[in-house]
């Protein structure tokens, strides 16, 4: 790995990630602020309004009344899919497309940093960078649970949640990268790397509006992490995080691969 490359990336990206770390840390606090020990009558008496389609659709359908589970049906049912996947659609594409199809990557690679120590270093960016996103989630969560609702928080599921939701969005966003290596310009990088995720977010999603399309929920990697059975011990995190990291590792390599073998532009 370079370390100056990787330290550029992070002087290149910091801000957007700092975006999706705000975004998503205000959208768990409020959450949780929401959250009533006395019951979710009220909630559920506000998303009756709504279509029940809709409901569904948004992964609200059940929501658990105590607050581990409160949180995985309101923020690890939806928000958990949707807003990492538009960051892994960002940030794999700046991290190596747009840096072939700009032409950075013929001065990178006229310094001593081989291709292959090049690309290896931004997929670990992208990994880490990850990693830094879902970390902040969780103190956010833990601190505000004890803050507002002291010892309603089962720590240990909590983490079990944010383990496996950073998994999953790494998976995702290795699929990214691969298309990001794979081509020599943003726009066919941007569609197909944006295109594979969003078809899992919605199969996952139409998944969830009746029985006679759950079956689609089958080809959908997003169907891999229930929050709430999670927490109701009905999936087992050591199995998905063994999937998961399987799949990001597989990833890994494919993209190397193409990037090393690959003409770039001059």
């Amino acid at each position: 790995m370079s370390i100056p490359l990787f330290l550029k990336n992070m002087k290149n990206n910091t801000l957007l990630l700092l975006l999706f770390v705000a975004l998503m840390s205000i959208y768990l606090a409020v959450i949780i602020y929401m959250y009533d020990p006395n019951g979710i009558g009220a909630l559920v008496d506000m998303l009756s309004i709504l279509p029940v389609t809709l409901v569904n659709a948004l992964g609200f359908g059940t929501i658990d009344s105590g607050l581990t589970g409160f949180i995985a049906s309101m923020f690890y049912g939806f928000l958990i899919y949707l807003f990492p996947m538009v960051y892994c659609i960002i940030l794999a594409n700046r991290l190596v497309a747009k840096w072939v199809y700009e032409g950075s990557f013929i001065s990178l690679l006229s310094t001593p940093n081989s291709r292959i120590k090049i690309i290896v270093t931004q997929g670990i960016y992208l990994l880490a960078s990850i990693a830094v996103l879902f970390t902040v989630l969780f103190l956010v969560g833990y601190g505000m649970s004890q803050h507002f609702f002291p010892g309603m928080l089962d720590e240990k599921v909590f983490l079990k949640l944010n383990i496996g939701a950073c998994l999953m969005t790494m998976t995702i966003g290795m699929f990214c990268f691969f298309f990001s290596c794979l081509f020599n310009s943003t726009k066919p990088a941007l569609f197909f790397g944006a295109l594979l995720p969003i078809v899992f977010f919605l199969l996952n999603t139409l998944s969830k509006l009746s029985e006679k399309t759950a079956f689609l929920g089958k080809f959908s990697l997003y169907n891999t992490f229930d929050g709430l059975a999670i927490v109701n011990g009905q999936s087992s995190i050591t199995l998905i995080s063994g999937g998961f990291a399987m799949f990001i590792l597989l990833l890994f390599i494919a993209s190397v691969g193409v990037f090393s073998l690959k003409r770039l532009p001059v």
